[in-house]
Parts: C-alpha cells; sequence; structure tokens
C-alpha cells in the first residue's frame, strides 16, 4: 500500500480540488467591477469560503467513521461545481452561497485526504510535501486556466471547466478503488473540541504563529492581482505574475517536507520564516518584482507540509487535523477580512508594511514549536 505513486495519485486530486478553490482570485478584479463591491466587501467573499472550517472538528469525527476514500473521490467534483457557477452569479448574495457550498465540499476533502496520505506514503514528510505541491500548483495554475477560459467566453464561461473535475473524480475512483485496507483510524478518535483543550499549548503557538505569518501569504496569495491593478499593472499581467509566485511556492513546498525529513520540522520552519522576513522588504521597500516573489513563494508556504507532518505523527491525528484545518482556513479567512477594512482605511499601498511587520512577529512563535 506505502508507494510514491500513490502519494502522487493524492497530490493530483489535490491539485484538480484547488484548481476552483483558487479561481476566486484571479477573477476578483473582475467580480469587484461587475458587482461595484469596496475592499472590503471582496475580503468577506474569502471569508464567507472559508467559515464552514468552523465545522472541522465535527466533520472530522464523522469522516473518521466512514470509508475516507469517497471523501477525496467525490469532493473535487462538487467543489467545481460551485466554484465554477460563480462566474454567471447574479449578484452578491447569490455569490456568498456558492463560495459558502463551495467551503464546506473543501473542508471535507482537505480533512479527508491527508489521513490517507499518512497511510500510503513511504515517509511523512515527503508524503505531505507531495500532497501539498497539487495544492501549491493549482493556485499556480488556476490564474492561468482562468485568465484562458475569461479570454475565450467571459466569465460566464467557468462554467465549462467542470468537465476537468468529472473527468478527475472517475479516475480517482478507478485508482483509489484499488487501494486494500480499511480506511478509518485504528485509534478511537477523541470529539470535537475537547482534543483542542487537551492540545491547547499546541495548537496556541500554531494559531499564532499562521496568523502572524498569514498577513503575508494573503497579501501575496489573495490580494497580489488587486493589489497590481491598483498600481497600474494589466489584468493579464497581474494573475500572471500570481501564477510567477505560486510556481516558486511549489517548489519551496516540495522541499521543505524533504528538508524537515532529514533536519527536523522546527529548523525547517525557523529558516522559511527568516527566508521570507529578508525576502519582503524588496517588494515592499524597493518595487522589486520577480526576485523576491522567488524567494517568498518558496518561503511562505514551505510551512505547511511541516505542520502537517507534525499533526500527523500524533496519536489522534484524525481529530488533530480536523482542529488544525479549522484553524488553517479560519484564520486566513479572518486575516483576509483584515487586510480588506485596512485597505479602505489605509489604502492597500500600506499593508505590504503591516503585513511585513506581522511576519516579523510570526518568528516569535517559530522559535517556540517542538520537534515531535
Amino acid at each position: 500500500m506505502k508507494s510514491r505513486f500513490n502519494v502522487f495519485l493524492l497530490s493530483f486530486a489535490h491539485l484538480t480540488h484547488d484548481i476552483y478553490t483558487s479561481f476566486l482570485a484571479p477573477v476578483l478584479p473582475i467580480l469587484v467591477q461587475r458587482l461595484g463591491l469596496n475592499v472590503t466587501e471582496a475580503s468577506l467573499l474569502d471569508v464567507i469560503r472559508r467559515i464552514p472550517a468552523l465545522f472541522n472538528p465535527y466533520l472530522a469525527l464523522l469522516i473518521s467513521r466512514k470509508d475516507i476514500r469517497f471523501f477525496t473521490i467525490i469532493s473535487p467534483l462538487t467543489t467545481a461545481v460551485f466554484m465554477s457557477l460563480i462566474g454567471i452569479a447574479p449578484n452578491y448574495i447569490i455569490l456568498i452561497i456558492l463560495l459558502f457550498l463551495a467551503g464546506i465540499s473543501a473542508q471535507i476533502f482537505h480533512i479527508s485526504t491527508p489521513a490517507i496520505v499518512k497511510e500510503v506514503t513511504p515517509k511523512m514528510g515527503f508524503g505531505m510535501s507531495m500532497f501539498m505541491v497539487g495544492g501549491e500548483l493549482a493556485r499556480t495554475v488556476a490564474p492561468l486556466i482562468a485568465t484562458f477560459t475569461i479570454a475565450m467566453w467571459g466569465l460566464e464561461g467557468l462554467f465549462k471547466t467542470i468537465v476537468i473535475a468529472f473527468i478527475a473524480s472517475l479516475f480517482l475512483w478507478w485508482q483509489l478503488s484499488k487501494l486494500q485496507g480499511d480506511f478509518k483510524p485504528t485509534v478511537k478518535q477523541k470529539a470535537d473540541f475537547r482534543i483542542f483543550i487537551e492540545y491547547k499549548t499546541f495548537f496556541l503557538i500554531m494559531a499564532g504563529f499562521m496568523f502572524f505569518q498569514s498577513f503575508a501569504k494573503i497579501f501575496f496569495a489573495f490580494y497580489l492581482p488587486l493589489y497590481l491593478t491598483h498600481t497600474g499593472e494589466s489584468f493579464t499581467q497581474a494573475n500572471v505574475s500570481l501564477s510567477f509566485f505560486q510556481f516558486f511556492a511549489i517548489i519551496g513546498t516540495f522541499l521543505s517536507g524533504n528538508i524537515a525529513d532529514k533536519i527536523g520540522n522546527k529548523k525547517t520552519i525557523l529558516i522559511s520564516t527568516i527566508l521570507a522576513i529578508t525576502s519582503m522588504p524588496l517588494f515592499i521597500f524597493f518595487n522589486m518584482l520577480y526576485l523576491p516573489l522567488i524567494l517568498l513563494g518558496l518561503s511562505l508556504f514551505s510551512t505547511g507540509p511541516v505542520m502537517l507532518s507534525i499533526i500527523h505523527h500524533q496519536e489522534n491525528s484524525t481529530a488533530l487535523n480536523g482542529v488544525y484545518m479549522m484553524l488553517a482556513f479560519l484564520i486566513p479567512a479572518f486575516v483576509t477580512f483584515l487586510i480588506g477594512v485596512f485597505s479602505d482605511i489605509a489604502g492597500l499601498d500600506n499593508i505590504g508594511i503591516i503585513s511585513f511587520i506581522f511576519l516579523i512577529i510570526s518568528l516569535l512563535f517559530a522559535m517556540k514549536v517542538k520537534e515531535n
């Protein structure tokens, strides 16, 4: 059962699924213009998509009682349906409903699939890195797919991309059904928020790190197209820059888990954070574009596989993953909203400076992370 092919298969599932959840950022400038949104209203869209993360501890408990392969197979298709429909949403309310439903599907996928990765990967760091690479690759190609689709058929043409998810779900069903074994936790999982109380120090350190780091991550991963078009770049150039950033996030994500297998999780997190801190001034103070996007892509998202590796080394891994995924989705949602509010008050130009200051603070929490 443990094989690199199975890890690559689950990375492919992550790629297919997250292509659709990544549509929001590249089409945001058009949605803002079409629906007449301000930055705060635009930021709420991503918040709504992430709100279902509140249900994660309960979803994790439910999923742990079922064959989790089913959720990995069906989620890419259900998420694709809701996300591709945002192109024909007639108003803000319908848009919010579609994003909320897509958020539920996305949470189910991100709880179930890492648990399968844990069972099939030869090494934890490698497996979690490859799984996260799928997500980062999705955020690289999604702006290009969205830009091409809109250029060919307009924003409404996003619905035509559903065929990709349909074919992918069929392929996943064909391959995952071959895996032998009962894909349920062998350890009785603890329910809901009681797991948070038992591991409160563990989660408080993680939450603090994610909160302060998220300002920089969201600034580049979500607001970059809006920021660049605001400063005079074209819609196409802005999305190409986002894809460029996400491409190097793939490399950083792949390398980090493998590096953590060799030097340890804490050292990997510290190195990644320090690299991000030293790189960000090149973008916000010296107006450089591609060099800082390379360095920040390599560093900002490289902590994700390491965090997952830490989680899945614990005994109650499925329940812990449910709480972690709740934090991993809700904290960026809250930060996305805060950036939107700050932007309307102080201007989008000043958010980079605030994000840089908070990134420095995140290093204090990185120092508190403990090895398994």
